[in-house]
């Protein structure tokens, strides 16, 4: 686990030191992905453009929450 861990800590440290011009984009990226923001925007969005897009869009963040929360667990 300790290996993991470190691992873990390298990508972020590489991260960055390498990619300080891209904190923007990522922040961006970190809002979108979110839950709250993929159910109160992107869902509608899609479910008016393609009702089955909207289902399996709400699926995948269900599912990948749920994933994000047990594997922190």
């Amino acid at each position: 686990m300790d290996l993991l861990h470190n691992a873990g800590v390298q990508v972020v440290q590489y991260l960055q030191e390498n990619y300080q011009g891209f904190q923007d984009w990522f922040l961006f990226i970190s809002f979108a992905a979110d839950l709250k923001t993929t159910f109160f925007i992107f869902f509608p969005i899609w479910f008016y453009l393609c009702e089955a897009v909207g289902v399996k869009l709400i699926w995948v963040a269900v599912i990948g929450d749920w994933l994000n929360l047990v594997f922190k667990w």
